[in-house]
């Protein structure tokens, strides 16, 4: 790093101090070197509102025409959401009522998983996507007269910003009142760019407590989302076109077979150069109009054809398309072989160590976005209607610590796959003799509720038994690989006459 001079200060003849002119940080310098990058400021909402717009149309393109990007969304779809993020309540009775009324929360039929993966491709294409709750009649038939509507980002106005009569804020769309707090959504009653025509198109002012907004903050203060692909979306379009002039560069070279020169003063037919089934269109030598792959064209007197020569990547396009997916990879949230599918260069410990890194920032997604921003404000809201409908009759709900024990629930996310499922099983086996993981903590890595696991192992035991079944799976076989030498409980009679041979 270049030092900078020191200078000396005098007052009054007196040396006073000495200080460094410039920075002693080169990335905050402004030499050359740096120049102007990076010197507009802005908060965390200033720099979104300005850009939203923007960023969410052309990533909507993107994710249509662009096979990286839509793979990309799926990839992180699936992970995030899977076949759901699913509840475990503790009591049989609200778990019964919920798996019901899971299957019948969207007015367009989709479950409440489904809706689950809705929200989190609008979260990654648009930056967010909002939940509404939707009272619904009793007579409408419901297990709990609830339902959820869900919007995408453009229909709350990023450049709706004003005050309000009341001394609220309203920013990007949101209202907050005098301390901070998000009182209302002003969202449009149809998408901006929808096509019902039975509507004029005018903001409704919906309570923040019945809107879930599910997006990802990334800095303090931050009001909405941004998507996904904002970082690299300039990079996607690059390799499209880079991809195309490829392509297109390919396509001409194989255009041209040959080129025939006609012989100085020959005027007939028959004195031309003739190769293979040639029809001449108008007057011969009319001129090269119609460029057809692997044809044979014929030049007039005097006439050549220049090409022009511009440079060939070669070798280095396959290395310098990988760098560039490697950098959209990382700025999507997910590894370059699930981008691509290029299994070529790992082996068993790379990819293991790629994929865990991948399923931790996964896991953070789901904490933070997925289950605290979507799946607890759901749950609340339909235990609250549960409860008020008569659905569920639960003594002393409203009271202090009822509703927040119930509501102290496990959300259980879909399994991973196993890379290694011997070698994963076997340390996993090892943890817990050894006491350094309980057995719930197992079960729920691999998509399960501890108590849903035992109960289902256990009524797969009796039905064994009633049988007459034995598997070298079942622990309490002696026979069996993990079991001890116990008896077998259909042996309990025996009056031990094998064990003295």
């Amino acid at each position: 790093m270049t030092q900078s001079k020191p200078r000396a200060r005098f007052r009054g003849g007196k040396l006073i101090g000495v200080r460094a002119s410039g920075t002693s940080y080169e990335g905050a310098s402004v030499s050359r070197r740096m120049g102007n990058k990076g010197l507009i400021g802005g908060g965390p909402n200033t720099s979104v509102s300005g850009s939203l717009g923007v960023l969410q149309q052309r990533s909507h393109h993107t994710v249509r025409n662009n096979p990286y990007a839509a793979g990309a969304r799926d990839t992180y779809v699936t992970n995030l959401v899977g076949n759901g993020i699913k509840p475990r309540w503790g009591d049989p009775e609200i778990q019964q009522l919920w798996n019901s009324w899971a299957c019948e929360c969207d007015p367009d039929g989709d479950s409440f998983y489904g809706l689950q993966s809705l929200a989190v491709a609008a979260q990654f294409e648009s930056g967010e996507a909002f939940v509404r709750f939707r009272p619904r009649r009793s007579t409408d038939g419901l297990s709990v007269p609830l339902q959820l509507q869900l919007f995408e980002s453009e229909q709350l106005d990023y450049s709706f910003t004003q005050s309000t009569p009341g001394n609220n804020a309203i920013l990007m769309g949101v209202e907050f009142n005098a301390i901070g707090q998000r009182v209302a959504y002003h969202l449009w009653r149809n998408h901006p760019s929808g096509l019902d025509p039975r509507f004029r198109n005018e903001r409704s002012r919906v309570s923040a407590d019945d809107i879930a907004h599910v997006y990802r903050r990334t800095r303090p203060g931050q009001i909405r989302g941004v998507p996904q692909l904002s970082t690299v979306i300039t990079r996607l379009y690059e390799v499209d076109e880079m991809q195309d002039a490829t392509l297109m560069r390919q396509k001409l070279a194989q255009l041209f077979g040959a080129f025939v020169k006609r012989k100085p003063g020959a005027d007939s037919e028959e004195e031309q150069p003739f190769f293979g089934t040639h029809v001449f269109e108008g007057e011969l030598g009319e001129g090269l109009n119609d460029i057809e792959p692997g044809g044979i064209h014929y030049l007039d007197d005097g006439e050549e054809v220049t090409f022009s020569a511009p440079a060939d990547a070669g070798s280095n396009y396959t290395r310098w398309l990988k760098t560039e997916l490697l950098a959209i990879a990382r700025g999507s949230g997910i590894t370059y072989e699930q981008l691509t599918g290029d299994l070529s260069g790992v082996n068993y410990s790379s990819i293991r160590a790629g994929l865990l890194e991948f399923r931790r920032r996964v896991e953070a997604l789901q904490a933070h976005m997925v289950v605290q921003k979507l799946c607890r404000p759901v749950a609340a809201r339909w235990l609250d209607m549960a409860v008020i409908s008569g659905a569920l009759s639960i003594p002393d709900y409203w009271s202090p610590g009822v509703r927040s024990k119930l509501l102290a629930i496990s959300w259980i996310s879909p399994r991973w796959q196993s890379i290694d499922p011997l070698k994963e099983v076997d340390a996993d086996i090892k943890e817990v003799r050894a006491g350094f993981a309980p057995r719930s903590e197992k079960a729920a890595e691999r998509g399960w509720d501890i108590e849903n696991l035992d109960e289902e192992t256990a009524a797969s035991a009796a039905s064994a038994d009633r049988h007459g079944l034995l598997y070298d799976s079942d622990p309490r076989n002696p026979t069996s690989a993990v079991g001890e030498k116990t008896k077998y409980p259909s042996d309990a009679d025996d009056d031990g006459a094998g064990d003295d041979e």
